[in-house]
Formats: structure tokens, sequence, C-alpha cells
């Protein structure tokens, strides 16, 4: 799968990059994610995704919060087959691994955006198998 023209949501709190398989998305600096702004993500996702499965990509570019009790929130409509987090730097992280705790799924920390869409690439020629 390589990179295509996404489609772009822009969100008041993140952008969106959306492709067929795999969505990129880039939280602005100083934003606090929490049920409210995961019921707007998951709104679009099942507008862009249905029931196709797809991987989630989270560009730590900024700082940025997450209650991370949100990763318990689920929505059975919603076939997130993994999330891969692209952190720039030691700091971030380690907060993506403590958030990590909080969720059931496949969930990896990248240093490379590349590393991040051959990981999804992998999860989604898994779930092809099956």
């Amino acid at each position: 799968m390589s990179l295509k023209e996404p489609k772009i949501v822009d969100l008041d709190f993140m952008q969106l990059e959306m492709y067929p398989r795999y969505v990129i998305s880039t939280i602005n600096e100083g934003v606090t994610i929490g049920i409210p702004e995961l019921e707007k993500l998951f709104s679009i996702f099942r507008e862009q995704y249905g029931y196709t499965s797809f991987v989630s990509i989270a560009n730590r570019k900024f700082d940025y919060t997450i209650d991370p009790t949100c990763y318990m929130k689920t929505d059975a409509n919603i076939n997130i087959l993994g999330i891969a987090v692209l952190a720039k730097s030691q700091q971030t992280a380690e907060i993506a691994a403590f958030e990590r705790k909080f969720y059931n799924g496949s969930f990896k920390i990248f240093s490379e955006m590349q590393d991040c869409i051959s990981w999804a690439e992998l999860l989604l020629a898994k779930d092809a198998k099956n």
C-alpha cells in the first residue's frame, strides 16, 4: 500500500489524513482528547470506513493530553485493527507506552512514519487472510 492522496479532514482539535485502509491523525498542540472528541472521530471513521477494518496512525508531532480511559471506550461499529504511534522523542514514547496499558488491541510505537505504515500494512495483510 503506497501513500496516495489522502482525504483531509480538519477538525478544531486535529487533522486526519484518510487513506483507503489507514488514517494518520495529528492532534493540535495543547489539546485534551476526551470522550466528546473520540465520539467525533468514531462518527468520521464510520462514515469513511463503514465496516471495513483499518489502522490508526497517531502522529505525535505536538504535545497534547489523552484521557487514557478513552482507550477503554469502544464502538462495536469501528473496526480498528491497531494503533501505531509515531513518537519523535523519548518523552512522547514513554507517554504512549503508558497509554498502551489501557488499550486491549495491537498498539506499537515507532520513530519513523514509514515504519508505522509498514506495520499497518502488515496488520491489514494478516486481516485479509482471516
